[in-house]
């Protein structure tokens, strides 16, 4: 919806003025819809620019990797972001065509998948190839017996609920 988008643009790139903000784009699936973000924020900005709002020169804009397909091209699109996040809950869901909210498919739905591991190592790979910041956000990031293997695989950022705070903290 680009109406809802632009009016969503324009307030951050709005806040912008006041402090550093930054734009993750979520359900991405390759290279040609950073692109377009991309320009729309910098016509946005002109725009605000041009109605005398402050606006910051620059943005850092993310990507949410939580569809296979970005997943697996995320190195024809690392180039156009300054981070990355990783949903895992949504990844694992659409990787493994195991709703997580279905119980009778519960078993299926798996973070230890070893296509889960891989994918998540690629990402991690990728990102740190290019020097580009990576976090993992949701079950996984918060769940401190899987802290030892996403270590492992390279992460060094977890964005997690409070309530698991300490007990991730401990296990790093």
């Amino acid at each position: 919806n680009p109406g809802v988008f632009d009016t969503q643009l324009r307030a951050i790139l709005r806040a912008s003025g006041y402090g550093p903000v930054r734009l993750l784009l979520p359900m991405i699936s390759g290279r040609e819809e950073v692109l377009a973000v991309r320009r729309r924020v910098r016509l946005i900005q002109r725009q605000q620019r041009d109605s005398g709002h402050a606006v910051s020169e620059k943005v850092a804009l993310g990507v949410m990797i939580e569809v296979p397909a970005a997943a697996l091209a995320v190195h024809g699109f690392i180039d156009l972001v300054d981070f990355l996040s990783v949903g895992t809950n949504d990844l694992v869901q659409y990787l493994l065509a195991a709703d997580r909210n279905n119980d009778a498919l519960g078993e299926l739905y798996s973070p230890l998948n070893p296509g889960v591991l891989r994918l998540l190592e690629h990402i991690i790979s990728v990102a740190g190839k290019h020097g580009t910041p990576v976090a993992v956000c949701g079950e996984i990031a918060g769940d401190a017996r899987l802290v030892p293997l996403l270590l492992a695989l390279g992460l060094r950022e977890f964005s997690l609920h409070p309530a698991n705070l300490l007990e991730v903290r401990q296990a790093i």
